[in-house]
């Protein structure tokens, strides 16, 4: 097949983007995986959303400001609007007293008569600065004698403080915000100081998560878990909730049962979305349908499995939608397995869709506080908690770390990555820990 392309939703994905793409690789090493899932990937394209609803998504333009703000000098303290010669040399000793001609609050209009020697305004903080006027003493180095018509200044420490310059925070032409940008509370206000009621972003991505298993029981079914006949269907929620963190809408599927004809059920219902995310039951059991039921969709695998653990059974590939392809995660249905993969797999490939720049965990390197052992050679992503900060951070692992085990993983700061080549980290010796709380 020579070098094409289909439309994928709303951005080209190349149906041959590299030789590897659709020859299914085997234990391929992680950062190979990556690159597998990753090559080809655009943002969606941009659509304007309300200000209001803007919260995580990614801008799909630079922001550029195109007002002066502030739009004049104004005070940055309460106090006195002073020319500085006029309180040189003011102590508690030698005060200097000063004529008050007026007052100026915040959203007083700019202007108005000029400071002249000998004269002081008093001035709330964010009022215009009048003519004039350098300097704004704080009102705690004055006797504010206001109703005397004067004002002693007992301190000359404010000598040209206090004035915030016009333009301080932006002026027209200057790129405020880079295309890319994740919108964050701080950024909501950047946005709406800029006049952005409207904003250019990113489209969403539609991520439709399904669980598969007889076994599951969602929470209206947590009396048979209680029995003992069922176990909880946790990854359904967990991994939703880490599409959603991830930027991305979610569609929650299932849980399926180990059904050919109802796995194609929820399998079709995925449809229309940007990805779809399977959980559980692609492993090499006689159950272990997922597999069955994609490859008779014309599945076109990237590869299977990973090495690494938790999550070595972990897939990808694509499957023909029409005129497009969808991509599908086949993620292990272990829940710290799942929730491992997603991490390092998932997530990246969402926040690059949905436009955002910064994809990638922050890593910082700690100090263990017991010896941690990786007994095969694969890498290793252990859940630790995190105490200290610097080149003072150590970790711990937060219990016991099969990758069926669920509580861990509401205790843990971060994963602790060890390589391949390593088998031992002795107690007090470094390790690099990627953060994954808040």
């Amino acid at each position: 097949m020579g070098p094409s392309s289909l439309f994928y939703g709303l951005f080209a994905v190349p149906l041959v983007t590299r030789s590897f793409e659709f020859r299914t690789a085997d234990w391929l090493p992680l950062h190979e995986a990556a690159e597998r899932i990753m090559a080809g990937v655009t943002p969606l394209r941009g659509e304007r959303v309300l200000l209001s609803d803007s919260l995580g998504r990614a801008l799909a333009e630079d922001l550029v400001a195109d007002a002066t703000l502030p739009p004049w000098n104004n005070s940055g303290m309460d106090g006195f609007a002073v020319r500085a010669k006029d309180f040189k040399g003011a102590s508690k000793e030698s005060p200097i007293r000063l004529a008050v001609i007026r007052h100026v609050r915040a959203g007083d209009a700019p202007g108005g008569p000029e400071v002249a020697q000998g004269q002081a305004v008093r001035i709330m903080t964010g009022a215009p600065v009048p003519p004039g006027a350098d300097s704004v003493v704080r009102v705690e180095d004055t006797d504010a004698e206001l109703e005397s018509g004067t004002v002693q200044i007992f301190s000359d420490r404010d000598t040209g403080a206090n004035v915030r310059p016009a333009g301080q925070d932006m002026r027209p032409g200057e790129k405020l915000l880079g295309r890319g940008h994740t919108i964050a509370p701080g950024t909501v206000g950047v946005l709406a100081s800029a006049g952005q009621a409207r904003v250019l972003v990113h489209g969403r991505p539609c991520t439709a998560v399904l669980t598969t298993g007889d076994e599951l029981r969602g929470l209206d079914q947590f009396q048979d878990v209680r029995s003992g006949i069922g176990i909880p269907d946790s990854n359904g929620p967990m991994i939703s909730a880490m599409v959603t963190a991830a930027g991305a809408s979610v569609m929650q599927l299932g849980p399926s049962s180990d059904d050919e004809i109802d796995l194609r059920h929820w399998i079709d219902k995925a449809a229309d979305c940007d990805a779809l995310i399977t959980i559980g039951g692609a492993s090499m059991g006689d159950a272990d349908l997922v597999k069955r039921v994609l490859d008779g969709m014309g599945y076109r695998s990237a590869f299977w499995r990973v090495r690494m653990r938790p999550g070595s059974p972990v897939g990808f590939g694509w499957i023909p939608r029409g005129d497009r392809l969808q991509p599908v995660f086949s993620l292990p249905g272990n829940p710290t397995s799942a929730f491992v993969t997603f991490e390092l797999l998932v997530r990246p490939f969402l926040l690059q869709l949905g436009g955002h720049r910064d994809i990638e965990r922050r890593r910082i390197v700690c100090r263990t506080e017991e010896v941690i052992r990786a007994p095969a050679r694969l890498t290793y992503f252990l859940r630790v908690q995190l105490s200290g900060t610097g080149e003072h951070a150590r970790v711990r692992l937060t219990g016991p770390q099969g990758s069926g085990l669920v509580s861990g993983l509401g205790r843990a700061d971060g994963l602790a990555i060890i390589e391949e080549d390593v088998l031992t980290v002795e107690e007090g010796g470094e390790v690099t820990v990627m953060l994954i709380g808040g």
